[in-house]
């Protein structure tokens, strides 16, 4: 895609937006479903999560993932604009144990199905778009050790992307796992709040030492934003889950979406090709080696 075609795809967005009420927080807002079942509202902040992660602090065998298998979709569900997603996302939510939502409204119904499929859940607010929260969300059958968020800005359009950090516990083991949601920036031709966005939350996990999962819609549309990805991600040894037959979207002739981790082994990767969202659902079995 040329600049100009670019700009003039940025400038249609924003104006779609404008249609509505934007409001941009001071302060990174954080949703998530209480320990007594009601929605609550903080900022959930990296420093202050990092001293939950205490040693010993973790390794139940009640409510913690199983070492040897378990599964991880994430999907761009496209703000539950398009026919369906309803449906599909109860599938994926009734047979996953992570589950990681980008272009999220925090809709009542959204909220409801995943609670109904008994997971917990964490939404990074970019914006409230009149009264609802948009963003994303890491929903998980593990309650999660810790979380936090992050915030980053478009450069461009002056709207923020989110990203979820969590760390999650494994039955029988001292450690966690390390779970990053990311929806990237888009707008940014000169690449300088990309690479900072990414290297912010590389950041973060560079006092991790077990296992990461690192997802989500990263925008890769571009050559250069695929070697900024590999350039952040690559020192905290992070590689691509490949899929054997790719299913996934296409945008400008290249993938938006992608699951890199550390410290696991996967199988059954896969793309599932749906209708409900302008991007497909990827999913994947993970387990310890």
């Amino acid at each position: 895609m040329t600049c100009r075609r670019l700009r003039l795809t940025a400038a249609l967005l924003l104006l779609h937006m404008l249609a509505g009420c934007i409001t941009i927080t001071s302060d990174p807002r954080a949703v998530f479903l209480g320990a007594s079942g009601a929605t609550e509202i903080t900022w959930l902040k990296c420093d202050v999560a990092a001293t939950l992660l205490q040693p010993g602090a973790v390794g139940v065998t009640g409510n913690a993932l199983d070492p040897q298998g378990f599964r991880v979709t994430t999907w761009n569900i496209h703000k539950e604009a398009d026919y369906g997603w309803e449906q599909d996302l109860a599938q994926i939510a009734r047979a996953d144990d992570v589950v990681l939502i980008q272009e999220a409204a925090l809709l009542p119904s959204l909220s409801a199905l995943l609670s109904g499929a008994g997971l917990r859940w964490v939404m990074a607010s970019s914006f409230l778009y009149d009264t609802q929260d948009i963003g994303v969300i890491t929903a998980s059958r593990v309650s999660p050790v810790a979380s936090c968020i992050q915030r980053a800005v478009e450069p461009y359009l002056g709207i923020p992307k989110s990203a979820v950090i969590s760390w999650l516990p494994l039955a029988g083991s001292p450690q966690t796992i390390a779970v990053i949601n990311i929806h990237a920036i888009n707008f940014d031709l000169a690449l300088a709040g990309y690479r900072a966005q990414l290297a912010a939350l590389a950041n973060v996990l560079a006092q991790h030492h077990g296992p990461i999962i690192f997802a989500g819609d990263f925008n890769t549309w571009s050559e250069a934003r695929e070697a900024t990805v590999a350039e952040v991600l690559s020192p905290l040894g992070l590689t691509e889950v490949r899929l054997p037959s790719d299913e996934r979207s296409v945008f400008f002739g290249r993938h938006l979406d992608h699951i890199f981790v550390r410290g696991l082994h996967y199988a059954e990767a896969r793309a599932i090709a749906v209708r409900s969202s302008d991007h497909n659902p990827v999913t994947v079995i993970l387990r310890i080696p």
